[in-house]
């Protein structure tokens, strides 16, 4: 048969270049001009089994890398040339990471007309040369695969020259038993003559892979038979061997059935193979542990997902995180095991105790193979198993130990990357126990700053909301008040001190106190604030905002008298829905000498509702999408009518949840709201 002739594709080349290219390569190929629509016309078939064909794309091309994905192309049938100009540049930036550079070729520069003939010549010659070595490979296989007679001669003389020579392993087999081979299969298999000769084949490999090896041999020519197996062998000098086998069944001369084998050491392919996937595993466990120590909840549960796929990633027995608690005694806090966790913390007490206070007193690895006392400790064939221990350190300080107990032994690569996950276990549970210190000490400094419960007032509902931003662990400067002056008058006040941290509690603290000394003289507005002003300028402190309400209880209805310091206007709701600001307009405190402080008077009704609330409310996301007192008197205004108890409650949550959904995750402010309702 004929040679097939390539066929050259040239697609948006420009007309100088396609001519130089035709010129020189017309008697190599069959040369086609075509547009990357009809390239698809063109190419048809299987990738490795269609016509072997070059394709060229010029800078014409407007989207040369999916024109390349869409030839798939295959170092055995087809080859793009790509001109890479200067301003083609980023679109052709991806074909690197899509396909290597035997199937892709980049002529680079301007002067492609003069480089391109001689690239393209180069790519038709080498696939000319692989098509031809894969038609004589398939040609030899369809001899091998149609029962072609072999004649029967000793040793490698059997096999005659074709497969004498032949880089791959040969084996010839009566039944089970070695009867020629070649040259090849001689130095893998070590065999020699007439040692070797009517051996077993299965003899030549461990007693553990014989059965399954045999069977391998025996499937030969049934539907369900695999074309080609690996299996492992220890050679003479001790070191491992993997062989892909694969089984053909043939004729000899005499018309005896005998069975083919072709042997081809692929040691290096596998482990290299296995060396990739246990760096993909211990990289999937590593970032596994990262993802499960730096993920909210309990640290219970997050510890036990990093043991649990500890466990899986390397396939131990157990893997265990021990804890020293505030007393400085170990405890075992999780434990994942490949039976079950039910009974796993007495086994590890009672096996691994003693080897894991080892590693506390020491503080430093501990590497053992422990005796199996307990046949559910490793399972239930007994015999010896590995332990590795390492010490939980952050910061210098020991927290805890992480160990682990399986059957097999334990390769550089395993403890290295148990030395790692330690550290992040370590560095995660550090990070933890400082993250529930922080919130301990906020919540202690910020306790004082609210009232521990708010009065009760006869004739109002009162309610209030704090939200503070992140997660609790910095003290905000947002606080409220509520209590009874000795002139029988109740006071409610809300403020904010600007910053936030210690220094901003410390001027709380001084706010809130001064507010209810200087009620205890009188609760008029005017003589409260000039009092918190004073106490601000004097210890040079950060200003305040703040709204000062005094509910006047000797008339009937109550009279409000309300005074605001730089604050957000409050909201007045009316008992039929109707909610507005309330205009109060007043100095900052603790910036002016004698600041002004207007007071604004209006009667509570029964059923009307007063909110006082933070700017965490109108400017929670800072700059972004800022909300005005206008709006927030929108959302009170769309709740239904309802009898006066409980609505303050209902009115400070409901502020409080659309502050939530309207800044989602933007939102970065405190958020303090407190609402009071006289009674019908």
């Amino acid at each position: 048969m004929a040679p097939v002739l390539p066929l050259l594709l040239l697609v948006g080349l420009s007309r100088r270049t396609a001519d130089a290219v035709a010129a020189e390569l017309a008697a190599s190929a069959e040369i086609v001009r075509s547009t990357p629509q009809d390239l698809p016309a063109h190419v048809v078939g299987t990738p490795g089994q269609r016509r072997p064909t070059v394709v060229v794309l010029g800078e014409a091309v407007p989207a040369p890398a999916g024109v390349v994905h869409s030839l798939r192309p295959h170092p055995a049938d087809l080859v793009v040339a790509v001109a890479a100009v200067p301003a083609a540049h980023d679109k052709l930036a991806v074909l690197p990471l899509l396909f290597s550079a035997d199937v892709v070729h980049r002529v680079e520069g301007g002067e492609e007309a003069r480089r391109m003939p001689h690239v393209v010549g180069e790519l038709l010659r080498k696939l000319t040369r692989r098509h031809a070595h894969a038609a004589a490979q398939a040609a030899a296989q369809r001899r091998l695969s149609s029962r072609t007679s072999i004649g029967r001669q000793l040793g490698e003389r059997l096999l005659g020259q074709f497969l004498a020579q032949a880089p791959i392993g040969v084996l010839v087999l009566e039944d089970d038993a070695v009867i020629a081979w070649n040259q090849r299969a001689a130095d893998l298999l070590e065999l020699t003559e007439p040692d070797s000769v009517h051996q077993p084949v299965t003899g030549l490999f461990p007693e553990e892979q014989r059965a399954a090896l045999l069977r391998h041999l025996t499937a030969v020519g049934r539907r369900d038979a695999e074309p080609d197996a690996v299996f492992e062998r220890v050679r003479g000098d001790g070191t491992s061997q993997a062989l892909r086998m694969a089984v053909r069944q043939v004729v000899d001369i005499e018309g005896h059935d005998r069975v083919l084998v072709l042997a081809e050491d692929v040691t290096d392919r596998l482990h290299a193979q296995r060396r990739l996937a246990e760096r993909t595993s211990h990289a999937l466990l590593t970032a596994e542990v990262a993802a499960a120590m730096t993920a909210p909840g309990p640290l219970d549960g997050r510890l036990r997902e990093c043991v649990r796929a500890a466990t899986d990633r390397l396939g131990a027995d157990r893997v265990c995180v021990w804890n020293l608690n505030t007393r400085g005694e170990l405890d075992h806090v999780v434990c994942a095991a490949d039976d079950t966790e039910a009974r796993g913390t007495s086994v590890c007490e009672q096996l691994h105790r003693a080897l894991v206070e080892q590693v506390v007193a020491t503080h430093r690895p501990h590497l053992d193979v422990p005796p199996r006392t307990d046949p559910h400790a490793f399972g239930n064939e007994g015999g010896r198993g590995s332990f590795a221990a390492f010490p939980l350190v952050s910061g210098g300080e020991l927290i805890g130990v992480l160990s682990l107990t399986t059957r097999l032994a334990l390769p550089g690569s395993v403890l290295a990357v148990l030395e790692n996950i330690a550290d992040q276990i370590a560095v995660g549970t550090q990070q933890d126990r400082l993250l529930n210190r922080l919130s301990e000490a906020t919540h202690a400094l910020a306790r004082p700053l609210l009232p521990p419960r708010l009065p009760d007032l006869s004739g109002f509902d009162l309610a209030a909301r704090y939200a503070p931003f992140g997660q609790g662990l910095q003290i905000g400067g947002d606080f409220y008040d509520a209590f009874t002056a000795p002139d029988g008058r109740h006071v409610l006040v809300l403020g904010d001190v600007c910053g936030k941290g210690p220094d901003a509690a410390a001027v709380t603290g001084l706010v809130r106190h001064t507010l209810w000394a200087g009620a205890q003289h009188t609760s008029e507005p005017a003589h409260v604030l000039d009092l918190v002003n004073t106490a601000l300028r004097r210890q040079n402190a950060p200003f305040c905002t703040l709204v000062y309400v005094v509910v006047d209880t000797t008339r009937t209805p109550a009279r409000l008298r309300i005074a605001g310091a730089g604050h957000p206007a409050p909201l007045l709701r009316r008992a039929s829905g109707a909610t507005a600001p309330l205009e109060t307009r007043g100095a900052l405190l603790g910036v002016f000498d004698t600041p002004r402080h207007p007071v604004t008077e209006v009667d509570l009704l029964p059923g009307d509702t007063l909110v006082l609330y933070t700017d965490g409310f109108t400017e929670g996301a800072g700059s972004l999408n800022p909300r005005e007192p206008e709006d927030l008197a929108a959302v009170l205004a769309a709740l239904p009518p309802a009898g006066a108890a409980g609505l303050a409650e209902h009115v400070a949550a409901t502020l409080t949840d659309d502050a939530r959904r309207w800044w989602g995750d933007e939102l970065r402010d405190d958020l303090a709201v407190l609402a009071v309702t006289a009674a019908w």
